[in-house]
């Protein structure tokens, strides 16, 4: 009787496993994936905007000093803001985003192609 139990038992586990599976990959995504915004940062069609002073954390310090410095460095920003003018769907996300491309501090490809544009 009592291996009859422990093998119903093991049974209805695995089946409610199969069952969590198959409704996870049938449930709606419950953002919006096609735009995302906060109040520091946001993201349009593949371009991610990153403001400096979102970053001015200890979790970030690295990644803020870096763009602080760059942001002192007016070759490497005139180099982001030539590269930004070549890319004209770049430069439209960034238009729609109410961004001054003369703010634009560096620009990076994510690892999924898209941009992230960091601004002042």
């Amino acid at each position: 009787m009592n291996s009859a139990v422990k093998l119903a038992l093991a049974g209805a586990m695995s089946v409610a496993s199969l069952s969590g599976v198959a409704m996870a990959q049938t449930a709606d995504p419950m953002v919006d994936s096609t735009t995302t915004t906060n109040s520091t940062s946001a993201m349009t069609e593949g371009v991610s905007i990153v403001r400096l002073d979102s970053l001015d954390n200890d979790q970030n310090r690295q990644e803020h000093t870096r763009l602080e410095q760059l942001a002192n460095d007016q070759a490497a920003m005139t180099k982001a803001q030539t590269d930004i003018g070549a890319d004209a769907a770049l430069t439209e996300a960034l238009k729609a985003q109410s961004v001054d491309i003369t703010n634009v501090i560096a620009v990076d490809t994510a690892a999924n192609g898209g941009k992230v544009v960091y601004v002042r």
